[in-house]
């Protein structure tokens, strides 16, 4: 039996890339094999000295989670993981990667704690991470059509991947899905950012058609430039800018003023044939904050992805709850 591995064996055995052998074999961490004569070609190094390396990297191996495997079932980009980790200085374990970077181990009980600080720091209208995939330019339930006009609609699945569900109920990822079947987008979903900071805001429900025929409205006539949606269980919260807006798009028969009723959940809607006319339900006013509490708000606010008055509102309300619980 040989004595000695080739780069490839140490490689395949330690879980790192070949460069990362080399650089092992610099620091001493595993003996290479001299060979003064040149009579191989292929590097090799001491088996003792990797299979003592292998145990000793079983031995301390963690069985938690990375923050990106976290990220991935709590639907948020790994910096929000990070920066969780970073600013509530958790005990999390330290690892070392295979190519010598280093990232966490999160232990269960600490990826629980995790996920209800995101939940405690998710703002009240979503974000445009949760909505909007750039890569693809797509929207959440955006409406695409097959040549054969059968309309399908942009979905994520549990491991929040983009596609869609056939009929039969089979998962398609998005690139696939477009490649063999074809298909479309029935409309853009982009419009001119306007500068307004106040929302009008709506619940659609799931299991009413005409909440995704507004839908198809909003995203044709705002853009996802100009609204908020976040997906729950049984409706889809949306928030759109407020102001007066002139519509590209003839207003679907479905969509009357009795569903825009009841579809509202703060503000008011002045509709019409060529513009509608959003009103917020917030009513502006002033406050005097010390100007290094004003800076730290922005700050926090911009990592949240969140306006400086969605954070000081989330805040008041949080602040509110607990003081009603304690009553």
């Amino acid at each position: 039996m040989n004595d000695w591995y080739t780069r490839q064996e140490v490689a395949d055995i330690l879980g790192v890339s070949k460069p990362t052998v080399y650089q092992y074999g610099k620091q001493k961490k595993i003996i290479k094999i001299a060979d003064p004569h040149r009579l191989t070609r292929e590097v090799r190094y001491k088996k003792e000295e990797v299979d003592a390396l292998a145990e000793e990297r079983n031995r301390n191996k963690h069985t938690g989670i990375r923050p990106s495997e976290l990220a991935r079932r709590l639907g948020v980009p790994v910096t929000r993981i990070y920066t969780i980790i970073k600013d509530n200085n958790l005990p999390v374990d330290e690892i070392v990667l295979g190519d010598e970077g280093k990232g966490y181990s999160i232990s269960d009980e600490w990826a629980e704690r995790i996920g209800q600080e995101v939940v405690r720091m998710t703002p009240s209208r979503g974000t445009r991470a949760e909505f909007y995939e750039s890569k693809h330019d797509i929207a959440l339930y955006q409406r695409f059509v097959a040549p054969n006009g059968q309309d399908t609609r942009v979905l994520r699945n549990d491991n929040f991947e983009w596609g869609f569900f056939l009929q039969s109920r089979t998962w398609v990822p998005y690139e696939e899905a477009i490649n063999k079947f074809q298909y479309k987008a029935a409309y853009s979903i982009h419009q001119t950012n306007k500068r307004a900071v106040a929302y009008t805001d709506f619940l659609l429900p799931k299991d009413l058609d005409e909440s995704f025929a507004f839908l198809d409205f909003v995203y044709q006539v705002w853009g996802i430039e100009n609204i908020r949606l976040r997906e729950h269980e049984i409706d889809i919260a949306i928030s759109i800018k407020s102001g007066l807006m002139k519509l590209p798009v003839p207003v679907p028969e479905t969509i009357t003023d009795s569903l825009i009723t009841s579809l509202l959940v703060l503000g008011d809607v002045e509709p019409g044939d060529e513009a509608w006319n959003l009103i917020s339900g917030y009513r502006r006013t002033t406050v005097d904050l010390p100007s290094n509490l004003l800076d730290s708000i922005q700050e926090v606010s911009k990592q949240r992805d969140m306006t400086m008055s969605e954070y000081i509102e989330e805040a008041i309300r949080r602040n509110m709850d607990r003081e009603e619980t304690t009553e």
